[in-house]
């Protein structure tokens, strides 16, 4: 899929797709911040409200009535975490300029709407957010932090990584907390706003059938009396080796124990070994050929379920399980033992099966509108972009030895065990 990135302004570029042979057109106006718990959860319910309404668009019903206009394109606004910065989103899918009825580009229309909610807020007359705005935009942002604290796996794998990452930036919620949700005022909200717009890393990805060109000139008209004061974005903290492992047990009131065991990871971003950590992430606990569900999970019975994840930007690995208290030190034995055997070249079947597959899952990124969307959105904090198949051609290329050499790159950081209370005997 062919694409091209245009510089629109200082740390502001539109990444615009050429696919034609999708029925949908997917825009998305992507802003890095640097990730800090002084101003999380402001930039977190400052983009959210963006997405509500505007000074055109006072409330929802007129903004739902312009949007029903354009073909019924749908908004959505996002918050994401990508090594120590915080990324901050507003989306907006319609039909495809093939269909418009008039022959007027959807997508440009579409483009205009987006910007125009993200630059003409509804401010009141001392120039602020309305209280009741910001009141409303609290409670739905709390709902969610609670949701996810409701969803175990989800919880357990915030625990774990607040403990892995305490003394660093990358243990803050992307949300931030309820505590700062709820003390949040208008003028804060307007402070995050101003610096969002002044010095976020902003990134327009674009895809669909919509001509680069005019799509480039209409954003530099947007965005042409901004007044600007990137500075870039703040490096992610590169931890090597964990020093000593942290372990902690929790107990709350839950139908199924849940294990997290994580790992740091000696190899920066930039590495050209990455290609091979990705891959070996999979080896060892991707899909049903993978190490620690063939073993840990079926020939064991040691957990319900039991997968790894790595995230390069932050140079980490987090396995998770399903796990029984009284399996909990086997399960992390065995995931040990697992490791070894990887390091000692003994994945032979699991090496075809792992690249097979996640050649397979990066491909799919080129099945739809939105997917590629998310795959050039999630590279903000990149230098170079990479299309998916520039990934898969790497990860065609990667040797057993440097799956070797990735295993030894790994060394244990965090236990983090979810049980049940203790019945008093």
């Amino acid at each position: 899929m062919k694409h091209c990135e245009k510089i629109i302004a200082d740390g502001i570029s539109l990444v615009s797709v050429d696919a034609k042979h999708f029925k949908t057109s997917e825009i998305t106006i992507n802003l890095a911040m640097p990730l800090s718990k002084d101003t999380a959860s402001a930039y977190a319910l400052v983009i959210n409200m963006l997405s509500r309404k505007n000074s055109k668009y006072p409330s929802m019903a007129v903004l739902n009535k312009k949007l029903a206009y354009l073909y019924g394109a749908e908004i959505s606004a996002n918050v994401e975490k990508y090594g120590d910065n915080q990324v901050l989103s507003l989306g907006i899918s319609c039909v495809d300029d093939r269909f418009s009825l008039d022959g007027k580009s959807i997508a440009l229309e579409c483009i205009d709407l987006l910007t125009s909610l993200l630059l003409e807020p509804k401010f009141d007359d001392n120039n602020n957010f309305y209280q009741e705005d910001i009141e409303a935009e609290k409670r739905l942002l709390i709902e969610q932090i609670e949701a996810e604290n409701n969803e175990k796996r989800i919880y357990v794998l915030r625990q774990a990584e607040s403990l892995m990452f305490e003394n660093e930036t990358y243990g803050t919620n992307k949300f931030g907390d309820v505590e700062s949700i709820k003390a949040l005022t208008s003028q804060q909200c307007k402070e995050a706003y101003n610096e969002i717009i002044e010095t976020a890393k902003i990134s327009i990805v674009v895809v669909g059938s919509t001509d680069a060109e005019k799509t480039a000139s209409l954003i530099c008209e947007k965005f042409e009396n901004i007044n600007r004061r990137y500075t870039g974005l703040k490096e992610t903290e590169f931890v090597p080796v964990a020093e000593k492992v942290k372990e902690k047990t929790e107990r709350i009131d839950v139908n199924q124990g849940k294990l997290i065991v994580g790992y740091r990871v000696n190899l920066k971003p930039e590495d050209k070994l990455a290609p091979a950590m990705r891959l070996f992430c999979d080896i060892f606990g991707g899909g049903p050929y993978s190490k620690l569900f063939a073993n840990v999970r079926e020939k064991m019975s040691l957990c319900y379920y039991c997968g790894a994840r790595y995230t390069k930007l932050k140079s980490y690995i987090m396995i998770q399980c399903g796990c029984n208290e009284e399996n909990m030190d086997k399960a992390v034995n065995e995931i040990e033992h697992q490791l070894d055997l990887i390091k000692n070249g003994d994945f032979d079947d699991e090496f075809e099966a792992a690249k097979i597959s996640t050649e397979d899952v990066i491909k799919t990124f080129n099945d739809s509108p939105s997917l590629l969307n998310a795959w050039y959105s999630s590279q903000i904090t990149q230098p170079t972009l990479k299309t998916p198949d520039e990934e898969t051609a790497q990860i065609d290329k990667v040797t057993k030895k440097q799956i070797e050499q990735c295993s030894n790159l790994l060394s244990l950081d965090t236990i983090y065990k979810l049980s049940s209370p203790k019945e008093d005997k």
